[in-house]
């Protein structure tokens, strides 16, 4: 069985080993490990890097059932530093193999596989015992890892609300000063007015004056 999202690795593996094996096709990790349990494959391929459920999480599945656990399993993937992150060498459990690989790599990965070249599991009380550790582990690191989101998450909102508040004051204080600097401009055009008004006034009277003046000359 070959567990891959991606149907050109499903075909050329099919292309690969059609010669030898009847090869059946999973497009992700659910249904991989539905198919598993209605043929019952010699070996499974499983990519590393698919969505929703990775390899690993596929891995984990396959080996939760009694019916499964012993069928031997091919990491499969193109970024071997992300497996070896999550599960650090030497692989217990399944083997693995470097994506892109040649028909003879694959051919013999599975004869290694079939004679049992590589370590299995351990007794299947021993894989519960190792899975419910494992998966306390990672509930555990998420909810860290969600803590801290959430922790950064609020103190940037905290940050942002605190940025906005001091947006919305520095914007009222410029508004009052527009308003201030608009009562101002008012001001001074009514009292440009009245100056206006005084010195045309002043000007009258002086024209007066020179014609009183004159008719007395």
């Amino acid at each position: 069985m070959v567990i891959d999202d991606s149907i050109m690795i499903r075909k050329m593996v099919v292309d690969l080993l059609e010669d030898r094996f009847q090869v059946v096709e999973a497009r992700n990790g659910r249904e991989g490990v539905r198919l598993a349990k209605e043929h019952k494959p010699d070996v499974i391929l499983l990519d590393f890097v698919m969505p929703e459920l990775d390899g690993y999480e596929t891995l984990q599945l396959l080996q939760k059932d009694v019916t499964l656990q012993k069928i031997p399993v091919i990491m499969m993937s193109g970024l071997p530093d992300e497996v070896v992150n999550k599960v650090p060498q030497p692989f217990v459990g399944f083997d693995f193999l470097e994506k892109p690989f040649q028909q003879e790599d694959l051919h013999q990965h599975i004869n290694k596989a079939l004679t049992g070249e590589f370590q299995v599991l351990p007794a299947p009380v021993a894989a519960t015992e190792m899975q419910a550790l494992s998966n306390k582990l990672v509930n555990i690191e998420t909810l860290l890892i969600q803590g801290i989101e959430g922790l950064v998450q609020r103190e940037i909102v905290s940050r942002l609300a605190e940025l906005d508040a001091q947006g919305e004051s520095q914007e009222n204080r410029l508004g009052s000063l527009e308003t201030r600097m608009e009562r101002l401009q008012l001001q001074l055009d009514q009292q440009n007015k009245i100056l206006l008004s005084i010195v045309s006034e002043i000007q009258q009277l002086h024209n007066l004056l020179n014609r009183v003046n004159y008719v007395r000359s």
